[in-house]
């Protein structure tokens, strides 16, 4: 069972997994960060090329989108109908995003179009129904059967596993739900200007929440009461999992800016006394494994292995916890055997199992070293948290302690001070005014804030919090001029 936790409130979004009582997921979410799969666009066909049987769709990027013939469900239709019979340039068209731009290349782009739930996912064009094999014989029939009784047209659906945990009904709500979703946004896009976007697949907390089955899902804690209002309407089965509380890191077994140290910190040290270095290159990340404090009882060898194991399943995690992607060589403790080998790798895919993102293991090279790759679908924790400057160094960014104070303001919503006084660094007070909404802001936390910026602290210190008077009485206590009024 796991526990979700979502911080939306803020400006960047934060969304947490906990199981066991151990972090196992963290996300973070920026506005600024591109996470374009799964959003549908209504765009505007720019070239259509014969030879590449391909077309080039604006939909707002610097880079226009990529449409193959084949993601054409009218061009399925006839397999002699060459693309530029089905769509001509100039037309505006619905497409959604299969894979980010990525390089100089721009988004590979559908006109299958998807709208996913919890049980379901719709397919307004599909003309198919497919179920997880997952689900026993009967109730794949029964679902199937169900769900074609309501069918319309050329709508269509994909059964998930998920399906299984609840009745027949709900899913069958569920998927005229998603189709009354969809014939909204089909209306809005109408009234779009071309191009834009006209559904954002959520990464916090949407897709998120939909990598659990709700058998799978003991709790979701939310700091918006609206969000957590829109959860409860888009994902009936999930009503009772659903609570809000505003200062959601008092139920975490760490703060979000620990999480945070924890997922850039290059040094990892298991209870078993093994120890990993994590390193991130341009090219691919690293991971050396060490026996440091690891002792058995057995063998040379068999503790060897027994090391290893236990590094595979903490590496596995890391993996995952700090979404790491491409190419990952681990370099093991040397075994002397294949059989040695195999227990490690086995022990690494159990482990791996549980990670929602698809990975490759492709083995141990001749050097004893692990290769394998994991699918790339947002960027890693360290790339995305540190100073690419100050990388060694392991700095934060200045946009990310920027995003740190304005969680930290957040927490005092229901404090009894009046008043704060922070001194911040220049580089941190540009990113915070950049990057935050102040009005916003203010308007939640109802705090006088006094700010200081100087370059005697490398990014922002919390210096004195109380009355109104208190604050204002230490700055004439100590004639400082240089300190303005934030809000």
């Amino acid at each position: 069972m796991v526990s979700i936790y979502i911080q939306s409130a803020t400006t960047e979004q934060i969304g947490i997994v906990k199981e066991k009582n151990r972090v196992t997921e963290l996300i973070v979410n920026r506005p600024t960060q591109t996470n374009q799969v799964g959003n549908i666009y209504i765009g505007r066909v720019i070239t259509i090329e014969k030879g590449l049987q391909a077309a080039f769709i604006d939909i707002g990027d610097d880079k226009h989108g990529f449409l193959q013939r084949k993601e054409l469900p009218e061009a399925r239709k006839d397999n002699k109908k060459g693309i530029e019979s089905v769509i001509t340039e100039g037309q505006s068209i619905l497409v959604q995003v299969q894979k980010e731009a990525y390089g100089n290349k721009g988004a590979r782009l559908t006109t299958n179009l998807t709208v996913p739930g919890i049980n379901i996912v719709y397919l307004p064009h599909g003309n198919y129904i497919a179920v997880s094999k997952k689900l026993s014989d009967k109730l794949r029939v029964d679902l199937r059967k169900e769900i074609d009784s309501i069918r319309q047209g050329e709508e269509g659906a994909i059964i998930r596993t998920s399906a299984k945990d609840c009745s027949i009904d709900i899913t069958l709500n569920e998927y005229t739900q998603l189709r009354d979703k969809w014939r909204l946004l089909e209306i809005q896009s109408r009234k779009c200007t071309v191009p834009s976007c006209v559904y954002t697949d959520k990464t916090v907390p949407d897709r998120l929440i939909r990598q659990f089955s709700p058998s799978e899902i003991k709790e979701i804690y939310l700091d918006s009461s609206d969000e957590a209002r829109r959860i409860r309407s888009e994902y009936p089965s999930l009503q009772e999992s659903i609570h809000w509380e505003k200062n959601i890191e008092d139920s975490l077994p760490f703060s979000v800016k620990q999480l945070m140290e924890q997922a850039v910190n290059p040094l990892v040290q298991t209870n078993t006394g093994v120890e990993l270095i994590i390193e991130q290159t341009e090219a691919m990340t690293v991971i050396d494994v060490n026996t440091a404090g690891f002792t058995g009882k057995t063998s040379k060898s068999q503790t060897i292995v027994q090391a290893n194991i236990d590094a595979a399943i903490e590496v596995a995690k890391q993996i995952r916890f700090r979404n790491l992607s491409g190419i990952i060589i681990i370099d093991f403790i040397d075994m002397n055997n294949n059989s040695s080998e195999e227990k490690v790798v086995q022990a690494f895919k159990k482990e791996l199992a549980k990670d929602s993102v698809r990975t490759e293991i492709y083995g141990f090279t001749k050097l004893g070293l692990l290769e394998m790759t994991r699918k790339r679908e947002s960027q890693t924790l360290p790339y995305l948290l540190l100073d690419n400057n100050q990388m060694k160094r392991r700095d934060f960014s200045s946009i990310t302690y920027a995003y740190m104070l304005e969680r930290e303001l957040f927490q005092y919503q229901t404090s009894q001070y009046e008043a704060l006084y922070i001194e911040i660094s220049p580089a941190v007070y540009k990113s915070f005014q950049n990057e935050i909404n102040l009005a916003k802001l203010k308007e939640s936390i109802l705090k006088e804030v006094f700010i200081k910026i100087t370059r005697s602290v490398a990014s922002y210190v919390i210096k004195l919090t109380g009355s109104q008077e208190l604050v204002t009485s230490h700055f004439s206590r100590n004639n400082n001029d240089s300190i303005d009024k934030l809000f």
